[in-house]
């Protein structure tokens, strides 16, 4: 059996997912949004979320949706600094972390790279059983499952 953190980062709104997998069994045990307003509150806000989600599921590992360039670089800055806390909460926990681009997160929940945000909410839905609030939750729910496959655990 191996838990694993799945993490969607943004910078006001951080979808999260403890996902556990045993063969072909898998479960969604929690999932979520940290929402934040101001920063650097929102720095704070996510690095103490996520470490009371390790306190309390003890995940054997992370997985976490790679950043991709957008249009706006000042938001690329931002996406860093909550990457860098990601980081330092990997470290700080000694728990190994992988990363996926969103291509790769994408093919593995819906088989097309280039799945829409309400397409990969939908399968969410459909394979683990689970209505998301967000699509950031989702995300975050289709992180650990594709961590899941890559590492041929389902």
């Amino acid at each position: 059996m191996i838990k694993v953190l799945g993490i969607d980062p943004g910078n006001y709104s951080t979808g999260f997912s403890i996902l556990i997998g045993k063969g072909n069994n898998f479960k969604v045990e929690r999932s979520g949004t940290i929402k934040s307003r101001k920063r650097p509150d929102n720095l704070k806000n996510i690095f103490n979320s996520l470490q009371e989600i390790i306190d309390n599921h003890s995940p054997d590992e992370i997985a976490l949706e790679a950043a991709f360039y957008g249009k706006n670089p000042q938001s690329l800055i931002r996406l860093g600094e909550v990457r860098g806390i990601i980081l330092l909460i990997s470290s700080i926990n000694n728990i190994k972390l992988f990363e996926y681009t969103p291509q790769q997160v994408k093919n593995a929940i819906t088989g097309y790279g280039w799945s829409k945000k309400e397409e990969v909410s939908l399968m969410v839905e459909k394979i683990l059983g689970v209505k998301t609030q967000t699509h950031d939750e989702a995300d975050a729910i289709a992180v650990a499952f594709c961590h899941l496959l890559s590492r041929g655990k389902i």
